[in-house]
């Protein structure tokens, strides 16, 4: 097993859930590392360290909430997968695609690198999410540790954090852009 550095702080407090390397493994429910981002849980279930870097994976669940504000992934193509709930996205590729649809249970959706996006979740939701390697640890940059198995409670990071983020993770924030609903 490989041990993460004490000095990565996106790996560090999480060192031996995952197994950092390329090898079979199963999680039980609730059982990988898990971030409160907002009103949000996250928690990782497969990172770059298991695929040599070519993709993780996530789960996110929430409550109905406010939207999350618009933003963009310079290199991060990402997916949706609602595994039960619902789940309002907003994309905008800044020419001539723009949409709002709301995902329902056993829907998808998939939003490129590139593309100016936003969500909300309408009623209590899970959705899996899968996003090009390394991306993942995104969740542990901005968010707060927890070993919650559901969202309890908000974290609302500083606004230093998530700058330091976006910069470390190609993401940038775009609290003024005007979706066309």
């Amino acid at each position: 097993m490989t041990v993460y550095a004490i000095d990565d702080p996106e790996k560090a407090p999480f060192a031996g859930i995952l197994p950092a390397s390329p090898r079979p493994f199963v999680l039980g429910e609730g059982q990988g590392e898990k971030s409160l981002v907002f009103d949000q849980l996250f928690e990782i279930l497969l990172s770059g360290d298991e695929t040599d870097d070519q993709y993780g994976a996530w789960t996110m669940k929430a409550r109905r909430g406010d939207r999350i504000p618009a933003h963009i992934h310079l290199k991060t193509h990402e997916i949706f997968y609602v595994v039960d709930g619902e789940i309002s996205v907003w994309m905008d590729d800044q020419a001539d695609y723009h949409s709002k649809t709301t995902l329902t249970t056993g829907d998808f959706a998939y939003v490129p690198a590139g593309i100016v996006h936003a969500f909300q979740i309408e009623n209590t939701t899970t959705v899996f999410g899968a996003g090009t390697a390394g991306f993942e640890r995104f969740f542990h940059a901005i968010g707060q540790k927890t070993d919650a198995v559901a969202p309890e409670g908000v974290y609302v990071p500083p606004f230093e954090v998530l700058r330091a983020a976006g910069e470390k993770y190609a993401t940038v924030f775009m609290p003024e852009f005007s979706f066309r609903d």
